[in-house]
């Protein structure tokens, strides 16, 4: 399997990294990387041609959704997701495994996969382990991730002991099909797509360790940390963040999943990872909440009602060189739909250039000793320890 992943600089006073992971066309995206959340192939309040004109090459969407509806045979059909959604950039589908954290009253985990009964029309659906990868294939992917259990947090080690388990064995199995799989599907494209493993393990040391080493070796191309920011104390995010940052292959993209807010970028960065993803800047709009270089604002607020200033004064995105706070603030008290828009652009685009920011410190040499300011900036608080 080849390594999609190019490490350019590391950076000499930290365990950040500025790299290149290639998709399955032969596209060069640049880490560190955020992946907006498209959830069922769209992207709330925007279409693909804002998210293109804000810098975005890449998004995230999710098997589940999408296997639910319309189906993976029918993108298949349609010639995959990209054909099928107009989406011109790269794709990287979660496999349906949070969703065996956040469904958890709808599913089962059972040895062949997660059986899942859905939440728009009822009906059954197990994902196992080809399953799973099949529907990805169908889709045309350029990142695929296998089935796994997130498992929820706080929880008894013999519960993570269990999940951990599951995670393991379905992994094996999708390393041993893959390549099978692969030759089978019929989409074309330059290179195949690049199979992620995840590691998983709780708020055990011991047990991320070892779940660690196993992925490593199975023979993935890629590495995920998972079940992190899921309802743990915030030490124990950062405890684990760090643990595992430093025990992760080095000539391996990096991804930690489901995070985050922008100060845990930021720090995530410095512990050694590499890729994004969240649903936080696009809900945060949804709910009148702008992120910006000193915090996150609530529009919503009376003390912005008669604000003249950009939402971010440093920002240069549109809504932050044409629209005032007060203005914002309006449209929120008014319930127009334009407002969720105009905060998600805003959202988006401040991620994005936070990504560019990072990266371009780690290449110039001076992110190890800026990183805990802009973090501190973007927290308002520094852990003691740091």
């Amino acid at each position: 399997m080849r390594n999609p992943f190019e490490l350019e600089q590391r950076d000499p006073g930290s365990l950040a990294r500025a790299g290149w992971l290639t998709d399955r066309s032969g596209n060069r995206l640049p880490t560190p990387l955020f992946q907006p959340v498209a959830t069922s192939a769209s992207l709330k309040t925007l279409d693909w041609a804002d998210l293109e004109k804000i810098g975005y090459a890449h998004v995230l969407m999710n098997t589940y959704h999408l296997v639910v509806d319309p189906g993976s045979e029918l993108i298949r059909r349609h010639g995959g997701v990209k054909a099928w959604s107009g989406w011109r950039g790269s794709v990287l589908t979660d496999s349906g495994g949070y969703q065996a954290f956040s469904l958890a009253a709808r599913r089962s985990l059972k040895p062949d996969g997660v059986e899942f009964t859905d939440h728009l029309h009822g009906g059954r659906h197990l994902f196992s382990p080809e399953f799973t990868l099949r529907s990805q294939l169908n889709f045309g992917v350029d990142f695929a991730m296998p089935i796994d259990v997130c498992t929820g947090l706080p929880a008894e080690r013999r519960r993570v002991i269990k999940d951990m388990r599951f995670t393991h064995d379905w992994l094996a199995e999708q390393v041993r099909i893959w390549p099978e799989l692969v030759e089978r599907s019929a989409l074309p494209a330059a290179l195949p797509p690049v199979l992620f493993g995840i590691a998983q393990g709780g708020l055990e040391e011991d047990l991320r360790e070892q779940s660690i080493q196993l992925v490593a070796y199975s023979g993935v191309q890629a590495m995920a940390v998972g079940g992190l920011a899921v309802g743990e104390p915030r030490e124990d995010f950062l405890r684990l963040t760090e643990f595992c940052g430093q025990r992760l292959p080095e000539e391996r993209v990096h991804y930690l999943m489901g995070v985050g807010d922008p100060a845990d970028l930021v720090f995530a960065v410095a512990m050694g990872f590499d890729m994004f993803d969240c649903v936080q800047p696009t809900r945060m709009a949804r709910h009148g909440s702008a992120y910006t270089r000193q915090g996150r604002m609530q529009l919503k607020n009376s003390r912005f009602r008669d604000d003249p200033r950009p939402l971010d004064p440093k920002c240069r995105c549109m809504v932050c060189r044409r629209y005032s706070r007060s203005y914002l603030n309006h449209l929120i008290r008014t319930g127009e739909h334009s407002a969720a828009r105009l905060l998600t652009w805003h959202n988006l685009a401040f991620y994005l250039d936070l990504m560019k920011r990072l990266r371009r410190l780690i290449t110039g040499g001076s992110f190890g000793r800026r990183w805990r300011g802009i973090y501190a900036e973007l927290n308002r608080r520094l852990p003691d320890d740091l």
